[in-house]
């Protein structure tokens, strides 16, 4: 009776320590919905013009040139890659989407 008993004893001590365990641990606060048009909230859209231009988050338009780049107001170049995407002279990475490209 009493192996029993000890045996019970343990078995419970083990339950109830680690159902205390259990409720001292810290869950991370859940991420922000994301925006309606699925994309990161820090997301940009460089926007197809639908003319063989492109518009910029400031709205500020640039025209494609053959080789599917483009210049910024600043001088700089915006060179596409072998995958469609676009690399910014600061080293982002534009992704495509449909109707333009995500930006970081």
């Amino acid at each position: 009776m009493s192996r029993g008993f000890i045996v019970a004893s343990a078995v419970g001590l083990a339950l109830f320590t680690a159902g205390c365990v259990g409720q001292s641990r810290v869950v991370a606060p859940l991420a922000p919905p994301a925006p309606a048009g699925g994309g990161p909230a820090s997301a940009k859209l460089i926007a197809d013009d639908g003319q063989g231009g492109l518009t910029l988050p400031d709205g500020t338009q640039v025209q494609v040139d053959q080789r599917g780049g483009f210049t910024l107001p600043n001088g700089e170049y915006v060179r596409r890659d072998g995958s469609g995407a676009l690399n910014l002279p600061n080293g982002s990475r534009c992704v495509p989407t449909r109707g333009g490209f995500a930006c970081p």
